[in-house]
């Protein structure tokens, strides 16, 4: 997993602690932001924020700040893309 250096504050996927502006962090696209330490980068992603309200595969509308995100990729003929989705608490269990 690559280390960067953090370009603005974030969450810790794996402990929800501040990353903060400056400092090294493990991250990938997939998964986040995490303190490189072995404990939070090897750790599942747990506290991934989730900023914006949006609604889940099931169709149940899910508030921003609950649920957990999910990586979309398409790989469509235009070269594809990613996006977030949303997955409600009881569908994020599953």
């Amino acid at each position: 997993m690559p280390i960067i250096i953090a370009q603005r504050d974030g969450t810790c996927r794996a402990c929800g602690k501040l990353v903060r502006k400056g400092e090294e962090a493990d991250f990938t696209s997939e998964l986040g932001l995490a303190h490189p330490e072995p404990q939070c980068s090897t750790a599942p992603a747990r506290h991934r924020p989730n900023r914006r309200a949006g609604t889940c595969r099931c169709g149940q509308a899910v508030a921003a700040g609950s649920g957990r995100l999910r990586l979309l990729e398409d790989r469509g003929a235009q070269g594809g893309g990613k996006r977030w989705g949303v997955d409600c608490a009881q569908c994020a269990s599953l």
